[in-house]
């Protein structure tokens, strides 16, 4: 998503009152890039935030990950994965190596494996409501498919989940699908704007509508589709040991109102019959304010409601242009954080200006309400560059962008970091593993970013899905070392060279494997793994009909080689090295089959406690 004013416009409405304000973008932490703070072993790594990704899970991002743009955008940022769907290589296409359709459960499978890996504290889940039984936009009820993968997968408990209301289009696309206009916040036909589809809050005073009894005109409106519709059966269809809290309250966030609040078309109705529809506030939609007392009187609802419903009140965070709207906002006992959402430079900008922007604007460290931070970013974005002159842009630099605003985040000490968007295809901003040679250095940069800033950057237990290594190639060993006589850049990943395979292993749900031969593509890499100080021991789970030898190298260290008995077709868990040493630090992992062939599911790294 993308903020539609800079910072130096967009703060009018809080600025005189907010307390403290956000903080501009400093320079690296104090002992440099990737210093994870100068922090202590990595049982004394304790971050001042939790950190945590939005994430859409749409119909047409599960569905149609393949695409390789869209009528506006180049789609750079594509799954490592998005070749596996339906719609990219048909059943029928047999001369494809690609093992498909990907089903609904390999999908939200690979999904939650992501998330784990990367080590986040939370997932915020983009629900946009269920008013309409035909809609797959973020839909409440497939929050079921996401705990049933968490299970599938063996995942419990490696992260929590907020949810995220996503207004735009579960405060106003939804309904007006819901009524019939269209699913857009401003639906037209035949070139004027549909009757009726206007969003009616300017004309309403909630409290005053409540009074009148159930059935009023706020409630069913405007209130139904943000609590009936979307936030209640959300929370109902996650169990309540995963819910992400904060103090012990469940944590809601949600987006900016800003584009069917400041509908032009408010005005017009305004000016063809004023009698009807007259502004409650005195101001039209334009003004600062003019839903004073009405944003705050929601979240009260929402948070009467939810403490009605599940017993507790949930810690609200809105995004910053909602007290543009409602001044009342700064002093509303409901309302406990604010993220103050970045801003993209456009392409049309003088460079000055361009640069200007790049540095205040596109991540906020620390942005500060009632003594609560928040920070937020993205790991680089394009959108537009196939439409307009002014199309948005923030170049990830190969990680360097990322890095440089993990570390402000050290630097700043926010309470909670909540970065655009995991699964973020259609602004190229996703941290998910992805084929992109553009923006990527290989598939699992930006997740291991994520894992390198998260409060658990190295873990005791590591799995490493044979499918998601970021190279596959024909290696050697030579001395001690493996080698090939390709550079990296010029190596492709397990998908793109057709080893990948759907795995009837049991554990796990299977997944996928990759088909390991000793005379062609033998050897998988996998980058910047983190290892703990002391011993680490080693662990494939295979299948073969045969006899195999397997070697690893870790860094510069080369491990002994190993046979594994043929297995006749079984899955079959074996030791394969193990690897010490004396500080925790980064190496990338090697694992070569020099001998025989081998299915590879994944392998394990198993630390000392």
């Amino acid at each position: 998503m993308k903020n539609k004013y800079w910072k130096y416009i967009c703060l009018l409405g809080l600025g005189a009152f907010c307390w403290t304000c956000s903080d501009d973008n400093p320079n690296d932490g104090p002992d440099g890039p990737g210093s994870e703070g100068g922090q202590g072993t990595e049982q004394e790594i304790v971050r001042s935030y939790k950190i945590g990704t939005l994430a859409g899970f749409e119909g047409n991002l599960r569905q149609k990950m393949d695409k390789p743009r869209t009528d506006v955008s180049t789609m750079h940022n594509r799954s490592l994965f998005c070749r596996y769907v339906a719609s990219a290589y048909p059943e029928a296409q047999d001369d494809k190596p690609y093992p498909g359709p990907i089903t609904e459960d390999d999908w939200w499978d690979n999904f939650v494996e992501e998330i784990a890996y990367s080590g986040q504290d939370y997932v915020a889940m983009n629900c946009r409501g269920e008013a309409n039984k035909d809609i797959d936009h973020g839909r409440p009820d497939k929050l079921h498919d996401l705990m049933a993968a968490i299970k599938r997968k063996g995942v419990e408990h490696e992260f929590k989940i907020a949810i995220f209301d996503d207004t735009p289009a579960s405060w106003s696309a939804a309904r007006n699908a819901h009524k019939g206009y269209g699913y857009d916040n401003k639906p037209f036909k035949n070139g004027s704007r549909v009757e009726g589809s206007h969003y009616p809050l300017l004309f309403l005073d909630p409290e005053k509508e409540d009074m009148k009894g159930a059935n009023n005109d706020f409630r069913k409106e405007v209130y139904y589709y943000i609590w009936d519709a979307n936030l209640k059966p959300s929370f109902e269809n996650v169990p309540r040991d995963y819910w992400f809290e904060i103090d012990g309250r469940p944590v809601i966030l949600f987006w900016n109102p800003n584009g069917f609040l400041q509908d032009s078309y408010l005005s017009e109705l305004m000016k063809k019959d004023p009698a009807k529809y007259k502004s409650t506030t005195g101001l039209d939609e334009t003004k600062s304010d003019a839903y004073n007392g009405k944003l705050s009187y929601i979240l009260k609802c929402i948070s009467d409601d939810f403490n009605s419903t599940f017993g507790v009140r949930p810690f609200l965070i809105i995004q910053r242009e909602w007290t543009d709207r409602d001044f009342s906002l700064v002093n509303c006992p409901y309302l406990d954080g604010i993220h103050n959402w970045f801003a993209v430079p456009t392409m049309d900008m003088s460079e000055e200006v361009y640069n200007e922007n790049l540095i205040y604007n596109t991540y906020i460290s620390a942005y500060n309400f009632k003594g609560f931070s928040v920070g937020s970013g993205c790991p680089g974005f394009v959108q537009g560059d196939l439409a307009r002159p002014n199309w948005q842009f923030i170049d990830s630099d190969h990680g360097r962008y990322a890095t440089k605003m993990m570390e402000s985040f050290l630097a700043k000490k926010p309470d909670l970091v909540f970065l655009e968007g995991f699964t973020d295809l259609a602004e190229n901003a996703a941290w998910w593993r992805s084929s992109d040679k553009i923006y990527y250095d290989y598939p699992n940069q930006r997740i291991n970013l994520l894992r390198k800033y998260s409060n658990h950057p190295f873990p005791t237990r590591q799995k490493l899905e044979a499918e998601a290594c970021d190279y596959c190639f024909n290696g050697s060993v030579s001395g001690s070392k493996i080698e090939s006589l390709l550079m990296e850049v010029e190596m492709n990943n397990a998908p793109e060279q057709g080893v990948v395979k759907y795995s009837d292993d049991t554990k796990y749900n299977g997944g996928w494997h990759a088909n390991l031969t000793s005379g062609g593509l033998n050897t998988l890499r996998w980058k910047e793994i983190p290892f703990r100080t002391g011993a680490s021991t080693i662990r494939f789970r295979y299948s073969s009909n045969g006899a195999a030898s397997v070697r690893c190298q870790i860094g510069d260290t080369m491990t002994q080689s190993v046979s594994l008995p043929a297995t006749g077709g079984a899955w079959e868990e074996a030791e394969v090295a193990v690897y010490s040493r004396e500080a925790r630090g980064y190496a990338d992992f090697n694992l070569i089959v020099t001998e025989g062939n081998i299915s590879l599911n994944y392998a394990e790294i198993i630390a000392e406690k």
